[in-house]
């Protein structure tokens, strides 16, 4: 349900903004993602253990996004992403698993300088998260987890450079594809009761439309 939403709200900005003549009216980007994760743990998942923080867990995975130009500085983005990670590690002498799925659903502005071949923008997205968290130890007999859908902040900037176009006519902006050589958003959920600042790092193209 959520998701439908998040993409019935997409297209009536698509249907809503005017495109600029300069600019393409669609940005498709797709890539690779890496975030490393680190968050609290609560003694109540491993009986014994102490309360503290797990150690930092290389997540891996995806982030898509659409982004719909209303003029040569601003847009609209919606963004998807999704994180995968497992961790065995021992804590007190007591070896531990845990395994995280990740997704987010963000919406929010966007600010672009462009230069020639090069544009540079920043973002401010908010939504959801929604995280599927199992752990297991050896004196838990079955194992723990939780699944929690809360709210999210995603907070970043990235760089483009595009590689090729294509001119249906001199005056518009034509077809053009881009790599996305970096993007990093400061990430902010808050999961079991607590909350999680993380960083993620994006590559992958772009495609304008």
């Amino acid at each position: 349900m959520r998701e439908s939403l998040w993409f019935i709200g997409l297209a009536l900005v698509v249907s809503a903004v005017a495109s600029a003549q300069d600019v393409p009216r669609l940005e498709v980007f797709g890539g690779y993602s890496y975030v490393q994760t680190r968050g609290y743990i609560a003694d109540e998942f491993v009986p014994g253990s102490g309360s503290g923080e797990f150690p930092p867990i290389g997540s891996k995975g995806w982030t898509g996004s659409v982004a719909v130009n209303a003029t040569q500085w601003l847009a609209v983005v919606a963004e998807a992403s999704g994180l995968y990670a497992d961790l065995t590690w021992n804590s007190g002498g007591t070896p531990s698993t845990l395994s995280m799925h990740d997704h987010s659903y963000l919406f929010g502005p966007r600010f672009t300088y462009r230069s020639g071949r090069w544009s540079i923008f920043v973002h401010a997205l908010f939504g959801e998260a929604h995280a599927s968290t199992v752990l297991s130890a050896p004196e838990v007999l079955v194992p723990l987890g939780f699944v929690e859908t809360k709210a999210a902040i995603g907070m970043g900037t990235g760089v483009d450079f595009t590689a090729y176009t294509r001119r249906r006519h001199r005056t518009d902006a034509g077809q053009q594809l881009a790599i996305r050589l970096g993007q990093i958003d400061w990430l902010r959920t808050n999961f079991t009761a607590s909350h999680q600042n993380n960083f993620r790092l994006s590559a992958g193209l772009v495609f304008r439309f």
